[in-house]
């Protein structure tokens, strides 16, 4: 009797940052929140974009503690990569577009809010400009925040970790790639991203191997 021999499969990607990484993969399946529609009364208008104000804020508080920590811990120059996060969450016409939907379609604000950046990602994603194309993640990143905030989720994936993993994913945003420092993650793998994105110039600061 002869034991089944496992298959090997070899992937094939752009190298993001340099090294090899030998461990067990933990397969990173992030979450996509499932807003449900739910129609407000005008009398909760108010209510509403203080919600949003408050998010905005929390949002902006997480972000420059990341900048901070990443500007002791691995130089000035890479904690200004999160001044760009920090840039969406004052962009006028995103918010501007959001407060006139609320108002207008009466909704709640996380419904009108995801509905917002879907349309700002997607636009992003189909600008010709390669830099502009690559701030999609960015966008995404602080997106993701502002909701989890909006809805009081929580996440933790990383802090867990008792042994050393390579994270596979679709994608990683530069905040997760920074949360991966002095954790157990030794390298990752994802199915987008580039050269010159800000997780792959992240993951090179930390000498993470990345494809």
């Amino acid at each position: 009797m002869t034991k089944d021999k496992k298959k090997e499969i070899i992937l094939k990607g752009i190298q993001a940052s340099p090294g090899i990484a030998i461990g067990k993969a933990m397969l990173l399946d992030r979450e996509q929140y499932v807003i449900p529609r739910r129609n407000i009364k005008d009398e909760q208008i108010q209510n509403e974009i203080k919600r949003f104000k408050d998010a905005l804020i929390q949002t902006k508080n997480e972000l420059l503690e990341i900048k901070k920590r990443i500007s002791e811990e691995m130089g000035v120059e890479h904690g200004q990569i999160f001044s760009a996060h920090l840039l969406v969450l004052e962009d006028s016409m995103l918010i501007e577009e959001v407060m006139a939907k609320l108002k207008k379609d009466k909704l709640s604000i996380e419904y009108v809010f995801q509905d917002v950046l879907k349309r700002y990602i997607k636009v992003f994603s189909e600008m010709d400009d390669e830099y502009l194309k690559e701030r999609v993640s960015d966008i995404n990143d602080v997106g993701k925040r502002i909701l989890r905030n909006l809805i009081g989720a929580k996440e933790d994936i990383f802090s867990n970790l008792k042994e050393k993993v390579i994270v596979v994913a679709y994608d990683l945003s530069p905040s997760d790639t920074a949360m991966m420092h002095k954790k157990n993650l030794i390298g990752f793998a994802t199915d987008i991203g580039s050269r010159t994105s800000h997780t792959a110039i992240m993951a090179k600061s930390l000498e993470i191997p990345a494809v």
